[in-house]
């Protein structure tokens, strides 16, 4: 009886892992489409006659497109690594995200100060994981 239940577990945890895999899949293959929508989109403003009048437009829409392209590439190192992802990858994703944020703000010192603080936070974390604690947890 109770090895008939811990192979229920199995099973069912195999069929759960496999159902996460397709999922992340099918998610991949979404994002993948919205990246091809805003190269069209940003292909579609960068060959506009009015380009001088929409520099913050393009700009946004390529600050959008890497958005998509980070969840992507998030999206295909869980699927590489079984569901996990590195701290290091996190970390990194973290500071340009955070570079995001710096490109969009438009002449806000508050936030401008703010965000260059967090991707230097993030920066001396990286570093200090990566020479201090990145061995002890592999």
């Amino acid at each position: 009886m109770k090895q008939q239940y811990y192979k229920f577990i199995n099973q069912f945890a195999h069929f759960l892992r496999a159902l996460l895999v397709a999922t992340m899949a099918i998610l991949g293959l979404l994002l993948f489409i919205f990246i091809c929508r805003e190269l069209y989109v940003i292909a579609h403003q960068l060959l506009n006659t009015s380009i001088t009048h929409s520099n913050s437009e393009i700009l946004d829409e390529i600050i959008v497109f890497f958005l998509f392209f980070e969840f992507a590439s998030m999206i295909v190192a869980a699927l590489y690594h079984h569901g996990h992802t590195s701290i290091n990858f996190l970390m990194g994703l973290g500071v340009t995200a955070l570079l995001r944020g710096l490109l969009a703000a438009h002449g806000d010192l508050n936030e401008t100060i703010g965000n260059s603080v967090a991707i230097l936070l993030l920066v001396i974390a990286m570093v200090v994981f990566n020479t201090h604690f990145k061995d002890k947890l592999m």
